[in-house]
């Protein structure tokens, strides 16, 4: 099998992966300090976890895409 992966993770996988990190770094600071959770904060690493999310689809898209074309049996649109 042909299989075409440019790097040991994709960038896809690796945004989620730190995202989830800091998530997580926010859901346990303010856990140890009693605070509540920074609002801001969270909601930028869900907007980057959600940017990732999309990569991470249209990657499989495109990867799809690429295959069909390779074996020939492009659908006529």
């Amino acid at each position: 099998m042909n299989c075409r992966q440019e790097g040991f993770i994709d960038s896809g996988v690796l945004i989620i992966l730190i995202g989830g990190l800091a998530l997580g770094g926010l859901f346990i600071h303010s856990l140890s300090t009693g605070q509540d959770l920074p609002v801001w904060p969270a909601v930028a690493v869900i907007l980057v976890n959600l940017i990732g999310a999309a990569k991470i689809v249209i990657g499989v898209m495109n990867a799809k895409k690429l295959r069909q074309e390779q074996s020939g049996k492009v659908k006529p649109k």
